[in-house]
């Protein structure tokens, strides 16, 4: 690696990596759902339409729930990388962040989503993981406008 990349965004780099690493796992869980329950229905001699069916909710689900929060950590990760003030406690929570967000991979595989949002297994990693987009926001701010 060169030695005149920053250390903050060398950190930036690999956290954006594991992240969109992960990211593209969603596409290739939709991609197996998609053809497991096409499969089904086929063999229950019926039409599989991929973007009714409600088997296709949870892998969906991910999919958009990855997108959703992908600008609220992405900038301030890399608004602090950029001006290197990206501390060694803002990547501990990026860090953290994508730990739960691979957490909520597993959770969401093994339970589910609800219809009405009230995905309680869900919690163990979407509260903590709204507190490390918090901190991260919140560094973003305070450091950038201090």
């Amino acid at each position: 690696m060169d030695s005149s990349v920053h250390p903050g965004i060398l950190a930036a780099a690999q956290i954006t990596a594991a992240y969109s690493t992960l990211y593209s796992m969603t596409f290739v869980n939709i991609l197996i759902c998609k053809k497991y329950y096409a499969k089904q229905a086929r063999a229950r001699g019926q039409d599989f339409d991929r973007y009714t069916s409600l088997d296709m909710r949870p892998a969906d689900r991910l999919q958009a729930n990855f997108m959703e929060w992908t600008p609220a950590f992405l900038g301030p990760l890399w608004s602090l990388a950029l001006t290197h003030q990206l501390d060694a406690g803002a990547c501990i929570m990026a860090w953290t962040y994508l730990g739960l967000r691979t957490l909520y991979f597993g959770l969401v595989l093994n339970y589910g989503v609800h219809p009405t949002g009230m995905n309680r297994p869900l919690w163990a990693a979407t509260f903590p993981g709204y507190a490390c987009l918090t901190y991260l926001q919140i560094q973003a701010l305070r450091l950038l406008w201090a």
